[in-house]
């Protein structure tokens, strides 16, 4: 496709899935207010006051309309009819968790019923044939069969779903972490001419936008406060699961089984939510806690105990998003992937370390802000 009409599609994608979000949510929040459709606060929340979980209704529909009509206009100038059967496959799978995440928001789900759902939608997309089929030398290990491949794809998937949804704890946070992650997705789709795959990032970026503004700036006092509930945050996770997937099989003509710069930059970009959903996990199993257990020990909670507020801790953990995958991006060609990752390991354990002593110092003194955290 010429890039005429590519930038012409892309502003377009981004201004239908923009209209019908500013159209949809007040919409919604006027609906959730009618039927007292709240998210309560409790121990581990951080809002006050009334605050409808819906926002995430319009992600799907509104990204669907604006992808299908950008796809009817790029078959009818410059492509055939045909669709890669992974968008396909994906978007059944995004469809399922969608309906899980709206009845989720609805009357309630135990993770026994989301979890294995998101097994089966993560096996959809490996259905397509979109699979991770080369570990570029991660642990010494480069190409590996499909017995292995589809069940690590899989993990990946449901890493990067929970990773997403359980970094949802504060206003603007995981919208501003899929914000990042869409427009560093659609420069590296467009950079390899995927163009139908950069318009579904810039869909996706036309409802994120919006929804970023009513969830940050939006107050429970005048009505116009939306969280974006597990009906956005797993679909937008499953989203951003099969792009990281479609972007690290990219293939470097010229390095081939060389440093694998695409596999680093697609997972660079999740670094900060995939090992906090990891270090959860475990600090979990350690205190014989379920993993899906509901704390106060994510990486937002640990920013407020130290006395950042809600903006500083968001800005904070989306900057620190941003310098992970620019550090990565700027150093992989540099040096092995196995040194790379272990120094990014290296530097989350750290700072977790630092955050920690710091919060054991403000409890010993009875500062307010550390009762923020539990262990």
């Amino acid at each position: 496709m010429s890039l005429d009409l590519l930038w012409t599609i892309l502003p377009l994608s981004f201004a239908i899935c923009v209209i019908l979000t500013v159209i949809a949510i007040p919409e919604i929040i006027r609906i959730a207010f009618e039927k007292q459709l709240f998210d309560v606060p409790d121990y581990r929340k951080v809002h006050k006051g009334q605050v409808p979980r819906l926002g995430g209704v319009t992600f799907l529909p509104g990204i669907m309309i604006s992808v299908l009509i950008s796809f009817g206009l790029m078959s009818a100038f410059a492509y055939p009819a045909d669709i890669q059967m992974e968008i396909m496959f994906g978007a059944a799978g995004a469809m399922f968790l969608y309906m899980t995440g709206i009845t989720d928001d609805l009357i309630g789900l135990s993770y026994r019923v989301k979890f294995p759902i998101q097994i089966i939608s993560a096996f959809m997309l490996c259905a397509s044939g979109l699979w991770i089929d080369n570990f570029y030398g991660i642990l010494g290990i480069h190409q590996i069969p499909a017995i292995i491949g589809v069940p690590f794809t899989v993990c990946v998937i449901v890493l990067v779903i929970n990773a997403i949804n359980l970094i949802d704890g504060i206003d603007g946070l995981a919208s501003g972490l899929c914000i990042f992650a869409m427009i560093a997705f659609s420069v590296m789709f467009i950079m390899e001419g995927q163009d139908r795959f950069a318009v579904i990032c810039v869909a996706a970026l036309g409802v994120l936008l919006p929804f970023y503004l009513y969830n940050v700036y939006g107050t429970s006092a005048k009505r116009t406060k939306i969280f974006m509930g597990d009906a956005g945050s797993l679909t937008m996770g499953y989203m951003i699961a099969a792009l990281t997937v479609k972007i690290a099989l990219f293939e470097d003509d010229v390095l081939k089984d060389s440093q694998p710069y695409y596999f680093v930059y697609a997972f660079s970009v999740l670094l900060v939510p995939a090992l906090d959903v990891m270090r959860l996990f475990f600090h979990r199993i350690i205190h014989k806690r379920s993993p899906f257990y509901p704390d106060r020990c994510h990486i937002h909670h640990k920013f407020m105990a130290v006395g950042m507020s809600i903006g500083q801790a968001r800005h904070t953990i989306i900057g620190m998003s941003l310098a992970f995958f620019l550090l990565n991006i700027l150093i992989c060609r540099y040096i092995n992937i196995n040194i790379l990752l272990a120094g990014d390991v290296l530097v989350w354990t750290v700072i977790h370390i630092l955050l920690s002593h710091r919060i054991k110092i403000l409890k010993a003194r009875n500062a307010p802000s550390a009762s923020m955290y539990q262990e």
